[in-house]
């Protein structure tokens, strides 16, 4: 049917079909859009954005990153009403909007920078209505979600497998990965992270507070994390009979994994680590920038090399680049771990390749 759905009074609200956007999967524009970015196919990326956002005008990530898109192929002006656009809708990281890397090839026109320095001012001036933000520490109730074996006997021990998902995700999401596991053989659990945030109007979790951009906050935050995430261990082998403890953590989980699992190693048996970091590298964020990471001591990496530790990258990465876990392989070698390194195609993402490996790396 072809709508004018700008004129209400053309629309015929007694058509079978009239609702038929209603039962469109935007998750799925939403994965071809990021795959077609990845790839660097831009003018793909932007055709399923504009799907996404012809159902959802309050999308502001997506109309974000559609303005990057405009920015890689150079068109100023198409960059700057997008970047608008997000802004209205409700995207306020200037600090992100200034050193993202997509807009390189916009930066320093006219059309893009008079309206980065509009942008600033009212984000600023919105800011400034809202007065300063502090932090307090405090305990709360987090949700953790449990999958057990098919024939599960509460007298028989079995492995743990406590997943961190990425920056961004949920915990809801994450629990879905024990389909690709195969017949589960261990108790998997994945636990809410600790701050929450509003995203194309879903609620989406972080392991820290890097939006901030604020140094300490962030070590704050990644400190209470840590300790969140071992007191979560010792919990769980209190409610069940545990034989061995992993943490396996996807991008961002994957450095709360490494950081968390090294601290605590007393606790844990095993580390996972997918499309994870470089150890001892600097941590960037294609959604922050820049974010601090205080990353173990020297003596602490020693003294955790009992640790078994299963990488997985893809080589085709462009989120966190393959040769970021090829520097932590080595780095873990050099330290004498039990390293598994496993590379597969792909972009950043978790297929269930990967999964059938790291079930077949526990049972070593």
């Amino acid at each position: 049917m072809d709508i004018d759905w700008s004129n209400p009074k053309a629309i015929d609200p007694l058509h079978e079909d009239i609702g038929n956007f209603l039962d469109l999967d935007l998750s799925y524009y939403k994965k071809k859009a990021y795959a077609a970015y990845e790839s660097g196919n831009y003018e793909e990326a932007a055709r399923y954005y504009l799907v996404l956002l012809r159902c959802n005008i309050q999308d502001y990530n997506s109309i974000y990153n559609l303005a990057c898109c405009y920015g890689l192929f150079g068109k100023d002006t198409l960059a700057a009403k997008y970047l608008e656009r997000a802004v209205k809708a409700g995207y306020k990281d200037i600090n992100h909007i200034k050193q993202d890397p997509d807009f390189g090839k916009v930066r320093g026109s006219d059309a893009f920078d008079s309206k980065v320095d509009s942008i600033t001012l009212e984000i600023k001036r919105k800011q400034e209505e809202l007065g300063d933000v502090i932090y307090i520490d405090n305990s709360a109730l987090f949700k953790c979600r449990i999958h057990l074996p098919r024939d599960y006997d509460p007298a028989k021990s079995y492995p743990l497998v406590v997943g961190l998902h990425g920056g961004g995700g949920s915990f809801d999401q994450f629990i879905t990965l024990w389909k690709d596991f195969g017949e589960l053989e261990f108790i998997y659990a994945v636990p809410q992270a600790p701050y929450h945030l509003l995203k194309d109007n879903e609620i989406i979790y972080e392991w820290a507070l890097w939006p901030t951009g604020d140094m300490e906050i962030m070590e704050r935050a990644k400190e209470i994390t840590e300790k969140y995430i071992a007191k979560l261990v010792k919990d769980l082998n209190k409610r069940y009979k545990i034989d061995g403890a992993y943490l396996m953590g996807y991008s961002q989980g994957a450095i709360f994994t490494y950081t968390a699992g090294i601290r605590n190693h007393h606790l844990i048996k095993g580390l996972i680590i997918l499309s994870g970091p470089g150890l001892f590298e600097p941590i960037y964020s294609p959604f922050m920038g820049w974010v601090g990471i205080e990353w173990p001591s020297e003596n602490s990496i020693k003294a955790a090399k009992d640790l078994r530790v299963f990488i997985a990258h893809s080589k085709d990465d462009q989120v966190v680049k393959y040769e970021l876990g090829v520097t932590s392989r080595d780095v873990l070698l050099n330290y004498s771990y039990d390293v598994t390194f496993y590379d597969f195609e792909g972009g950043h993402t978790i297929p269930p390749e990967v999964l059938k490996q790291v079930v077949e790396w526990i049972k070593k």
